[in-house]
């Protein structure tokens, strides 16, 4: 598996959850499906929203590559303004088409040219919510854009998520330490940083003991306090 994930990434279902700050069960129904009652109470099976960067197996349950993640968090944030879900998998499915990816809003594409796609990809949903939305800002600007806004882009897609609004210096990336979040200075990851300080008891002593800058380790700190309380929400 190590060797499969270079470059891609790779978290658990609870990892990608906690970083997006969701619950880990609503992301394995998006990502593997789910049944439900339909109108004549009969059970029906949803497929997934779309199919992850790693087949789902008996050994290692649902992982997550770096797009998935990115794919998730979208999701999550239309979800948030109560966009139901038939409608978003309208949108993932119409976007797939035009973009040509099967992630398409991790897309170097989906990010220069996104306002004008996903004004074709909601086009004549009749969805209360999204129509809301539409009357206002519009639902990329208040809902996708922020979203967006963090991630670089290389020529295949999304490349680093850099973790703390306003600055460049805790990131994911999945071509460094499988895509934890970690210093973007140093490799270091946040989560040893702070084992590192629970350990020593300092914010200057691990400065020292690893060499960089005291800020980077409270930032590295911020992180893993913000990720733990959306794990507690």
């Amino acid at each position: 598996m190590a060797e499969a994930a270079f470059g891609i990434g790779v978290y658990t279902a609870p990892e990608a959850a906690q970083m997006v700050g969701m619950h880990a069960q609503t992301l394995r129904r998006w990502l593997l499906g789910y049944e439900h009652a339909g109108i004549d109470a009969a059970r029906r099976h949803e497929p997934p929203l779309w199919q992850p960067q790693y087949a789902p197996d008996e050994t290692d349950g649902v992982l997550l590559g770096f797009r998935d993640l990115v794919e998730a968090r979208i999701v999550h944030a239309l979800r948030g303004k109560h966009i139901g879900l038939p409608t978003i998998r309208i949108c993932i499915d119409r976007a797939r088409a035009i973009v040509g990816a099967d992630h398409p809003f991790s897309t170097a594409l989906f990010k220069t040219d996104g306002k004008t796609i996903f004004l074709e990809i909601t086009r004549d949903l009749d969805e209360p919510h999204l129509i809301d939305l539409k009357h206002s800002q519009g639902v990329f600007n208040r809902v996708v854009a922020p979203s967006l806004a963090d991630l670089d882009f290389g020529p295949e897609g999304a490349t680093r998520w850099w973790l703390l609004p306003g600055k460049r210096t805790i990131v994911a990336d999945p071509a460094c330490a499988f895509g934890q979040p970690i210093i973007a200075a140093t490799g270091i990851t946040t989560a040893r940083v702070a084992q590192a300080v629970a350990a020593e008891g300092s914010v200057s002593s691990v400065a020292q003991i690893y060499e960089i800058r005291p800020s980077l380790i409270r930032d590295a700190l911020t992180y893993q306090q913000q990720r733990a309380l959306r794990q507690a929400a």
